[in-house]
């Protein structure tokens, strides 16, 4: 049984007219005859009771031309939706995330994804690194987008999209300065909060670096697993801490955000996902993201890291 055979079958019982099926299938009638004989002897029962005037469908033929279009809508269907999922455009896509990037360019990206492609179910699950990364090597995320870093694998491909200003978070009863900014000299003998080195080695790590560029050796009280403990210590009086200037609506009535004056401490925004496989639906998401959170898109940089399907 042929493929061919089935789509002359089923034009035949839309027109129940050989010459005029042939016509519309753009062969001769002979062949089409023949290609209907030869099917009606593999299946053993006849299809059509012909005349010389008329052509009509056996009870036989009717019952399998129901099942026949059934399977030919099923066909359609699936290559219909396997062209959808290798373009990216159904499915469901698994984003991890950092809790402070919901305040950055990520809430516009999904947005704007949801609107291009709406029949992409996003879950969105929020991981601190190294969970993240560990979500994007098991496959348990297809992408994720991150601005505290553990540490770099050299099994996932990271991309820069952006960069989120630092700010020094003061307990509000301190009463350092009334300034907008801070001057340099008024944090250096500060007591810090910062990240687990255990939890957050690259994170920690960052933060000594950032201190020792700004020409102090930062005096560490505690340390904290994720952002809103940092935040909730120097909430509670205990110290001060740079975090992102995206969190300045957290505990606001309790805290102070104040950049320091000439100083810019940049977070650094990445996408990450594992180099060995980026379905079709997460490219789509990367390069949306890319475009919205740069003036100009480095096409070129970008094929380079995103495998080709």
């Amino acid at each position: 049984m042929e493929f061919r055979q089935l789509h002359y079958f089923l034009k035949i019982c839309n027109t129940l007219h050989f010459t005029k099926a042939a016509e519309e299938l753009n062969i001769a009638q002979q062949p089409l005859s023949f290609q209907i004989h030869k099917l009606e002897e593999e299946l053993g029962f006849k299809l059509f009771e012909r005349t010389t005037r008329s052509v009509s469908i056996t009870p036989a033929g009717k019952e399998f031309q129901k099942n026949i279009e059934k399977a030919f809508w099923y066909i359609k269907q699936g290559t219909d939706n396997g062209k959808m999922i290798s373009e990216g455009k159904i499915g469901k896509l698994k984003i991890g995330y950092n809790s402070f990037i919901m305040s950055t360019t990520l809430t516009l990206a999904i947005n704007d994804f949801k609107e291009q492609y709406p029949q992409v179910e996003l879950e969105l699950q929020e991981l601190n690194s190294p969970n993240l990364e560990n979500a994007a090597l098991d496959g348990t995320i297809d992408v994720g987008v991150m601005g505290l870093i553990w540490e770099n694998h050299k099994e996932l491909n990271y991309l820069e999209i952006a960069e989120e200003t630092s700010c020094v978070a003061i307990p509000k009863k301190w009463k350092i300065t009334d300034n907008e900014y801070l001057e340099l000299e008024q944090i250096k003998e500060q007591s810090f909060i910062t990240y687990s080195p255990k939890t957050k080695t690259k994170s920690y790590q960052d933060f000594i670096s950032t201190c020792h560029y700004l020409g102090f050796d930062p005096k560490i009280i505690q340390t904290a697993e994720t952002d809103l403990a940092v935040l909730g210590l120097v909430a509670s009086g205990l110290g001060v801490a740079f975090v992102p200037y995206c969190y300045k609506n957290i505990y606001c009535d309790l805290i102070d955000y104040k950049p320091i004056k000439n100083h810019k401490i940049p977070i650094k925004i990445d996408l990450v996902w594992n180099k060995k496989y980026l379905q079709p639906k997460a490219q789509n998401f990367i390069e949306l993201l890319v475009k919205s959170s740069r003036n100009e898109l480095d096409a070129n940089h970008l094929s380079k890291i995103i495998s080709p399907f």
